[in-house]
């Protein structure tokens, strides 16, 4: 297959460039005076929305494992515009994407390649391999091979950290995916409290990998495949990228296909169901998308945009898994539907979301029928 590789430095830092422009809405909000553009109404959010996915009615549609035969939706019956849509694929186009893809009810409404790219072509989707482990790490649990208040010294040997080892054994799983171990993130020295404040660590969110090895007594691409993988069809590879953490341990990359982001974010969209079965516990996902104690607008491994910056301005189930260079999965149950984006930074690369990110949602809500 076809490869679009990506560095290893991937941080997500926050949703500054957000708070310009809601998936959802298009006037002016809090953020930078530039990014900010009056143009087409809100999408409504639907009422008493949550950032609980709601349970699948009778009849949902999911694309068939193994097959590339994926039911298509038709823009004037689902409330999109195809004048929206084709400025929405020009605007994708124009800013250094690779592949683009829009579900609505599990169905593609949007699927584009450009620059070399092919449906089969994987990419290193960077830190939306976090949003994946997250779902890992619930799996794992519910196996009863772990708690998310274990500590990762109860795992992992002394010495996986940098900090000394009384410190470093305080640290649970949660702190880990909660973004607050304490630890700093370029060298896994302790500067704070573990749980005291959110410090965006892909170094230490890395050693989460090691602890799903050592729990299940099987490497990462086995145990993705048996418990997840193989289950929604998704047929991503974890790669180890070359690079080293601060103390010697490999750093690892996911690889994956478009399609494989987007049967991701349908099964987050249906609570954890797959074509009538589940595949995580019935309250994994409104779970992981539950605010932390440390951040308003994060869960665990998962950006909540409609709790953060953009509430009020879009529905507050609207989550991200959210990637360097660009990399996205925004997923909002109450519409059902999935946008997946992959490629080259749009703009400047950035640790953080770019610019990109207000261009990209104003878009789409102009696309709105």
């Amino acid at each position: 297959m076809a490869k679009l590789g990506l560095g290893r430095r991937d941080v997500v830092a926050g949703l500054s460039a957000m708070t310009a422009m809601g998936l959802l809405g298009c006037g002016k909000a809090d953020g930078p005076a530039d990014t900010a553009d009056a143009g087409a109404g809100p999408i409504p959010t639907p009422s008493g929305s949550t950032t609980a996915p709601p349970p699948p009615p009778s009849g949902d549609y999911f694309p068939p494992n193994g097959s590339d035969a994926w039911e298509t939706a038709d823009p004037a019956a689902t409330g999109w515009s195809p004048a929206g849509l084709d400025a929405l694929v020009k605007l994708v186009e124009a800013n250094k994407s690779s592949s683009f893809m829009m579900l609505v009810d599990g169905r593609v409404l949007l699927e584009r390649y450009f620059l070399t790219a092919t449906a089969t072509t994987q990419t290193d989707v960077a830190s939306v391999q976090k949003s994946f482990t997250s779902t890992l790490i619930g799996l794992a649990r519910d196996r009863k091979l772990l708690t998310l208040d274990d500590t990762v010294s109860s795992h992992l040997p002394a010495g996986w950290s940098k900090a000394d080892p009384a410190d470093e054994a305080r640290i649970t799983l949660r702190h880990l995916m909660t973004h607050s171990s304490g630890l700093n993130p370029n060298t896994l020295v302790k500067v704070a409290e573990p749980g005291a404040r959110f410090d965006y660590n892909t170094n230490a969110y890395q050693k989460l990998r090691a602890v799903l090895e050592k729990v299940a007594a099987k490497d990462i691409n086995a145990l993705s495949r048996e418990w997840l993988f193989d289950a929604i069809g998704v047929g991503g590879t974890w790669v180890s990228r070359g690079q080293v953490d601060p103390v010697g341990a490999p750093i690892w990359g996911l690889e994956l296909r478009a399609r494989d982001m987007a049967r991701f974010g349908l099964l987050a969209t249906r609570g954890g169901l797959w074509s009538g079965k589940p595949v995580t516990a019935a309250g994994w996902f409104a779970e992981a998308w539950t605010p932390s104690a440390a951040k308003a607008d994060y869960g665990l491994l998962w950006w909540l945009q409609g709790r953060g910056s953009m509430k009020g301005k879009a529905p507050a189930d609207l989550v991200s898994a959210l990637g360097a260079r660009d990399q996205k999965i925004y997923v909002v149950p109450s519409m059902k539907l999935v946008v997946t984006r992959q490629g080259l930074a749009a703009g400047t690369a950035a640790e953080a979301e770019s610019d990109f990110d207000a261009q990209l949602l104003k878009a789409i809500a102009d696309a709105r029928a």
